[in-house]
């Protein structure tokens, strides 16, 4: 059955293109496909662990990456089941160990740590690797990038400055409108902010807790931006957590060309991933589904219920015009 807003999609039967496979359900793992999708879409990351010197030595974790790799981009069914990665997950990462609704964000962080580790340590290994020195990984050098904190006390004006590096910035979503872009959540999310009541910050020259002004900016911005859609938010007079289902307006408009993205729809405990990636070989976008795979035309790219979106900072080919990579979406049961 087709899912809306997809009618005009064109289903992909036994057409077999490099990295559009689409991967089985082994029992409610949505979140699970939709991840391994957005980053499967990913071409520099790809290019790199299916490149035969990085094969050396690697470790458990990259090694079924690549495997799986290898089976989407090189091999002909249009579709595999992710049975081995799922397992290996599974095996340093409990919590994923079960058949319950995950949070595809949660995922993605874990994943991207857990690839990371296991990479350095294959450079570690390998002692005649280039890159066995220092602690950057094609993981770190992707998708790590830092943000930079001033924190002003409002009494004695004393500025204390810090940094911290980031993979997935998670942003809030304005809650005074029903419509909003991405660029109004990236606002809302370095907008200043004063620490006041208990949340203020003990001033060095002070002595004392003052009230904080505390300014965000973006020192270092990675090669793919990761943005994690805040949509589920707590009522605590209710004792419940409610979805914040609006639709995010010119989510093309942040850089000039999409990478990829997750959708989700549904509840907290309930509802549907998918995945949305752009192909670099046909030049087109294509919904992954779990094992259902349609290739989606451009106008039809944005959706309301984006979750997770990944930009990249510049084209991975010098003749496209458009840079983006993919979504992940949350869809309603």
């Amino acid at each position: 059955m087709e899912k809306r807003g997809y009618s005009s999609a064109v289903r992909l039967h036994g057409w077999n293109t490099p990295g559009v496979c689409g991967l089985d359900n082994s029992g409610n793992s949505c979140y699970f496909n939709a991840v391994l999708q957005c980053l499967c879409s990913t071409v520099p990351l790809v290019e790199h662990l299916l490149n035969k010197d990085t094969h050396k030595e690697l470790c458990r974790v990259a090694q079924v990456f690549v495997r799986l790799l290898e089976e989407m981009w090189l091999g002909s069914s249009p579709s595999c089941a992710p049975v081995e990665a799922r397992s290996v997950l599974c095996s340093i990462l409990p919590q994923f160990n079960n058949y319950s609704q995950q949070d595809a964000q949660e995922l993605l962080i874990f994943l991207l740590n857990a690839l990371h580790d296991d990479l350095k340590k294959s450079q570690d290994q390998n002692k005649n690797c280039a890159t066995a020195a220092g602690e950057s990984t094609i993981v770190s050098h992707l998708f790590e990038g830092q943000l930079s904190y001033m924190r002003l006390c409002m009494h004695c004006e004393h500025q204390a400055h810090s940094t911290q590096s980031f993979t997935v910035l998670s942003l809030p979503i304005p809650t005074s409108t029903t419509k909003c872009s991405i660029q109004d959540c990236l606002s809302l999310f370095f907008e200043q902010t004063t620490l006041t009541g208990g949340e203020q910050m003990l001033c060095s020259v002070c002595r004392q807790r003052r009230e904080t002004a505390v300014l965000t900016c973006l020192d270092k911005p990675p090669e793919i931006l990761v943005l994690h859609l805040k949509r589920w938010v707590k009522q605590h007079h209710l004792f419940r957590v409610t979805f914040i289902s609006h639709n995010l307006d010119k989510q093309m408009e942040l850089c000039p060309e999409w990478l990829k993205g997750s959708n989700h729809t549904g509840s907290l405990n309930m509802g549907h991933y998918t995945a949305l990636c752009h192909n670099t070989l046909t030049r087109a976008w294509h919904c992954f589904d779990d094992s259902a795979v349609r290739e989606v035309q451009d106008n039809l790219v944005q959706s309301p219920n984006a979750y997770i979106l990944l930009y990249t900072r510049k084209p991975f080919q010098k003749e496209k015009s458009t840079d983006v990579c993919s979504f992940c979406f949350h869809l309603p049961s």
